[in-house]
Order: C-alpha cells, then structure tokens, then sequence
C-alpha cells in the first residue's frame, strides 16, 4: 500500500500531515490554489488542530522621482483570513478552503482597514492645518460647537444645545460623542463633559488638541454615519503622497504629480483627473500638509513625523 502524501487537495479543501515543516508545506498549496502572493503568517497549535493565518503581499514603486533608479517595495498586508485544521484521521488534518473570491473580499477589506486607519492618523495629524479650509470647517462645525458649548459652558440642557445649533442632527452628534466618551448625557438628558473632556482639561489641552482627539477617535464614525466625507478628503489625498514615504521610510522622498494619481488608483481605486490632483496638492501645500512645486511633492516633517509615530502597519 502506497504511503499517503503528506498535503493533497481534497473536494475544496486542504489535507495535511503534521510531519516535517507544516508551515512551508500549507503555504505552497494555498498558494498554488489562490495565488502567488499569499503568504502564511502565523501557524498556532490548538487543542483541536490549528489555526492558519494568512497575509497577502504584493509590490509598490516608491521611488524618488529625482532617483534615475527604481525602487519596488514588497508590501504585506497581513490578517487577512484565518483557516482552522481540523484533525481527522492518525496526524493528517483538514482545512476547508473559502472560494478565491472570499478571500481576495477579505484583502481588500484588510486594505482597506488599514488605509482607513492611516487616513485617520493623518486627519489628526494636519486637522489644524486643514479645518481653515471653508468646506473642512463647514461639516465639522456642529461637532464643534457641542465640545466648545459643554466644555467651556456646561452642563447644558440638550434641548438648549439642539436651540443653538443650526442642524437637526445634534441629538445624533451628541450620542456619537457620548459613545466615544466625550460627552455624558443623564437622565434628565443635561449634557456634560465625558471622561476625556476631563481628562484632556487635567492635561491642559487646547480645544485645538482636543478636537485632533475627536477626530482620532471618530474619524470612522463621523465619516460612515454622517457622511463627514471632508474627513476623509483632504487625509486621503495627502496619503497619495505620503504612503509611499512611509513604504519607503524616507522623508525626503519626492514624488511627482504622476506619482500620486498612480497611488491613488492603486491604493484607493480612485481614479482621478490629474488637474485635479494638481489642485488639491496646492490646496495642501497652501495649508502646510505637505510642499508642491512645479508638479513634484515632498513632505513637511513636522507632518511625516507625527504620522509615523501613530500610524498602522501599512506593509
């Protein structure tokens, strides 16, 4: 009788014994039936079989365009999908295999995951760069105004809030903020500080500081649940340079105009008229988020260091 191979493809899934490097056996079967690019991160013995993390990397171009060489970096996007072994007869166990489509809905979900954190970490880092700009402070404005009114001025009645505000949405404002603990409503619906609010006054934080905070910590909220897309705007377009800079670790990296549409399409899936472009980055460079001349960008320090020292993992 023929000794059965130590991994074999089975019905949609993956059969494998524990004999030798597991490891480097289950990563080239699920590459060769998903892709190349995947790659096993994390492989951990459980009580019942294991657990199979997986990553997917695949290559940018960061290179300086003052640079006649061209640098590829090897981006990883890690936890992406998790397969559970199972045991099922002597030392072989079995992992059943989502579809391939799954599990590229699961990459872009975890791409998309981190650039979300990123443009959040920017949108703390330049908000008070930015929030003179008309259409910034115009959406953020209610936002605002209820951290400005309960911090300086409350506890204050929300019905009085809801009379000072020109939107009807301040109720729901109030309970994001509520939610995220910046605010606390009681039972006769007086609002007051919440525990950051005290806690940042303890600190001595300026209402400058204290707003960069929300923004952090709602940055998702604001954006998904009140369509606050100023939020994501003017962060998303400076990441069209500054991804590569923190790809590159360089933060003299120079980009052309070029440069950021690519990254934008790739990273995004934006698809954005250069002219357009051009104007955000003299939108940008105008605020101090970044330099732009003569259609090359690089970075203002003050901005990649902050970033960088709050950012995800980015690959």
């Amino acid at each position: 009788m023929m000794d059965q191979p130590q991994a074999r493809f089975e019905d949609d899934a993956l059969v494998f014994s524990s004999d030798g490097n597991i490891a480097e056996k289950v990563e080239g079967y699920l590459r060769y039936h998903y892709s190349r690019r995947l790659f096993v991160q994390n492989i951990e013995s459980m009580e019942q079989g294991y657990t199979v993390r997986v990553g997917v990397a695949y290559p940018r171009d960061v290179s300086d365009c003052r640079d006649s060489d061209n640098v590829l970096k090897m981006v990883n996007i890690g936890d992406v999908e998790t397969f559970h072994a199972s045991p099922i007869e002597g030392n072989y166990y079995r992992v059943d295999l989502p579809d391939r489509s799954d599990v590229y809905e699961a990459f872009r979900h975890q791409q998309q995951n981190l650039l979300t954190q990123l443009d959040g970490s920017m949108a703390t880092a330049i908000y008070e760069k930015v929030y003179k700009l008309s259409p910034v402070r115009t959406q953020l404005n209610a936002i605002v105004e209820l951290i400005d009114y309960v911090r300086n001025d409350g506890p204050l009645a929300l019905h009085r809030l809801e009379d000072l505000q020109s939107t009807s949405k301040t109720k729901k404002y109030v309970g994001a903020l509520e939610e995220l603990d910046f605010l606390r409503v009681d039972d006769s619906e007086v609002v007051h500080p919440g525990g950051k609010i005290d806690a940042a006054d303890e600190m001595g934080w300026s209402d400058e500081k204290l707003i960069g905070q929300v923004i952090k910590d709602g940055y998702s909220v604001f954006r998904q649940k009140f369509d606050l897309s100023m939020l994501s705007h003017f962060p998303v377009f400076a990441n069209g340079y500054y991804l590569s800079a923190f790809r590159r670790e360089k933060s003299d990296l120079h980009l052309t105009r070029e440069d950021v549409v690519q990254n934008l399409q790739a990273e995004y899936h934006r698809s954005t008229d250069p002219l357009k472009v051009d104007r955000k980055m003299e939108t940008l460079h105008d605020a101090g988020v970044l330099h732009y001349e003569d259609d090359v960008i690089s970075s203002v320090p003050e901005v990649y260091n902050e970033v960088a020292q709050n950012m995800p993992a980015i690959g």
